[in-house]
């Protein structure tokens, strides 16, 4: 069953960020997850969320997402991310295909 990452960043610097979101492509292609969405102007009708920039991105399952969020190819940037960012995520499961 497909898994997905929701990830609200708020970034402190947008140069590094723009910087992180170069560096992932190869990292999730290893890991066979895809960015699905990326919006800077997210509606947000309901809650406090207030990202500026909203991200979703599909993996295979939650044991895949484990995988790419422990590997040692992502742990630099994760470190960076939060350096540069307030961030909050949730992984949840999709519907079966």
């Amino acid at each position: 069953m497909p898994a997905y990452l929701s990830i609200d960043l708020s970034p402190e610097d947008h140069d590094a960020i723009r910087t992180y979101e170069a560096q992932m492509p190869p990292i999730l292609q290893k890991y066979n997850a895809t960015v699905i969405a990326r919006d800077e102007n997210a509606l947000t009708p309901e809650g406090d969320r207030d990202p500026h920039i909203a991200v979703i991105i599909r993996f295979d399952d939650k044991e895949a997402f484990t995988r790419f969020y422990e590997s040692p190819e992502y742990a630099p940037l994760r470190e960076y991310r939060w350096a540069n960012a307030r961030t909050s995520a949730i992984v949840i499961d999709g519907i079966e295909e």
